[in-house]
């Protein structure tokens, strides 16, 4: 499914971000500047993350797949 390797493509980047956030955090002195990027940034990226994860579980398992149409003829209940 395109939909999916487009998906698990943007995961990964997202993840490679977070790991480059990581080592920028690190090398970073001024502790508010340092809990600033921490509490807001980094926090919404591994929020947004684990949402993203969960989609990319829910499209490999068929979630958002359509439902075959109706066959002709069929009533409604």
């Amino acid at each position: 499914m395109n939909a999916l390797r487009k998906l698990n493509k943007l995961s990964a980047s997202l993840s490679a971000m977070l790991e480059d956030l990581d080592m920028l955090l690190d090398n970073i002195d001024n502790d508010e500047l340092y809990n600033e990027l921490d509490n807001n940034v980094r926090s919404s990226m591994e929020s947004t993350l684990v949402q993203l994860d969960l989609t990319i579980d829910d499209v490999s398992d068929g979630l958002y797949e359509k439902e075959p149409l109706e066959e002709e003829g069929e009533e409604w209940d």
